[in-house]
């Protein structure tokens, strides 16, 4: 894991701004920017090629990093014309806050009454019978027909530009495969040039599986897999009903 304190300067205007980020990957692999309003609206304005990215410390662990940072991004530093800081540095953030029992606790509050919400369109029936939000054959074949839009799919590749997602050799993970040991239900990458060692095998297929679908050609289900024995009995087959796979899965 890397911790560390970075420095983003606009290479147009001259303005900077200073954050802090933990990852397990290196800062120069990593394309992190900063979450900020002022500095994610200003790279969306200019471009993220008009940006230089560059670590001022490294750090051994949240602590150090959020002291280090704390030292730069003072009261003084954020009031400064040419900087896109609007707080100062420090501990901040959620990280004190999420995981915690209390985090929990609200969340599930949280989801609850949003639950309870009339204005939440999945709680309103008309809204379920109008776009008939189930499960069912003709759900998932109304589904399946907005995915394959011709409009639906435009969208979706701009969003997909906009946000600058790397694709092809500028992704991270290009030339990269998953494989796993089943024996020791390890999980790793590899360069797919690289040999695949003795006792692995290629993909995730290391992951210890604890769910799987039955249907019995009419009502599929998501079930425990200890609960598959039971439900074979009560006439269902393993896999999910052929109207619930998407088309181009399919082999016939």
């Amino acid at each position: 894991m890397y911790y560390y304190v970075y420095q983003i300067t606009n290479l147009i205007n001259g303005k900077i701004y200073v954050g802090k980020h933990k990852s397990a990957k290196h800062p120069f692999d990593n394309d992190y920017y900063g979450s900020g309003k002022q500095i994610s609206a200003a790279i969306e304005k200019y471009g993220k090629e008009n940006f230089k990215k560059e670590v001022l410390h490294f750090c051994s662990s949240l602590e150090e990093m959020s002291n280090r940072e704390a030292e730069i991004v003072t009261e003084d530093f954020v009031k400064r014309k040419d900087t896109y800081n609007m707080h100062k540095g420090g501990p901040g953030g959620w990280d004190h806050y999420n995981g915690t029992k209390k985090h929990k606790t609200n969340s599930s509050k949280g989801g609850k009454k949003r639950a309870r919400d009339p204005s939440n369109p999945f709680y309103n029936a008309e809204f379920q019978k109008k776009y008939n939000w189930t499960r069912s054959p003709e759900h998932m074949e109304l589904m399946n027909e907005r995915a394959k839009d011709p409009e639906a799919i435009a969208k979706r590749k701009a969003t997909f530009k906009k946000r600058g997602h790397s694709q092809g050799e500028k992704n991270s993970q290009f030339g990269r495969i998953w494989i796993s040991n089943v024996l020791t239900k390890e999980v790793k990458r590899i360069t797919i040039n690289d040999d695949i060692p003795e006792g692995w095998v290629r993909g995730k297929k290391g992951h210890t599986i604890t769910k799987c679908w039955v249907n019995n050609g009419v009502k599929e289900h998501y079930i425990l897999l200890e609960k598959q024995q039971e439900y074979q009995l009560k006439g269902f087959s393993s896999g999910r009903l052929k109207q619930s796979m998407p088309q181009n899965r399919i082999v016939v």
